[in-house]
């Protein structure tokens, strides 16, 4: 008699409530400046923030207390209510920067998504998955970081240019990723 054991986890990065609208990441969507509908923050000369994240759910499956296997969900997401923009020095460069923000985290759902497929199906699944999910968070936490250093948040218009090429391409490079859930 198969048994299945489930434990669903939603793992979502800065702990958003389950219940909040959510948009996920898409190939061919933009991010619009009516989705930051967040209360703008004084922040100095900061013109917006993007709030955006990696969900993560699994299931593990087992047959007499042994682990048979696993199955994930594991996707981008962009938090309308957490994101904001002062309206007033919004511009079509600074949403593209936001825009990057969020393609990041897109690049490393598929980054996980590429180390779950690699993961041993045995007792330690569920830790396995949870320390992967860790490391993955904070890589793009740090990605994010250096990319607004590096860019001086959008003001460096040569540096911003070759993040976008840089995400680009490794976007391509994972693409294999983009629709697989194990």
């Amino acid at each position: 008699m198969i048994s299945k054991l489930i434990f669903v986890l939603t793992l979502i990065l800065s702990g958003p409530s389950i219940n909040e609208d959510v948009l996920e990441w898409q190939e061919n969507v933009q991010l619009k400046w009516s989705d930051f509908k967040g209360q703008p923050k004084d922040l100095g000369d900061i013109v917006a923030i993007t709030s955006s994240g990696i969900s993560f759910r699994f299931s593990i499956k087992e047959n007499n207390h042994t682990v048979t296997g696993f199955d994930t969900q594991v996707k981008a997401h962009f938090y309308p209510k957490r994101s904001w923009v002062h309206k007033k020095k919004a511009s079509d460069h600074i949403l593209a920067h936001e825009q990057l923000h969020f393609d990041i985290t897109e690049l490393y759902v598929r980054k996980f998504k590429k180390e779950i497929i690699h993961l041993d199906i045995s007792k330690n699944i569920k830790r396995d998955l949870n320390n992967t999910y860790e490391r993955i968070n904070k890589d793009m936490s740090a990605m994010q970081k250096t990319y607004d250093t590096e860019t001086n948040y959008s003001r460096n218009v040569i540096a911003q240019s070759a993040w976008k090429k840089k995400i680009d391409d490794a976007l391509t490079i994972y693409s294999d990723y983009k629709n697989i859930n194990k």
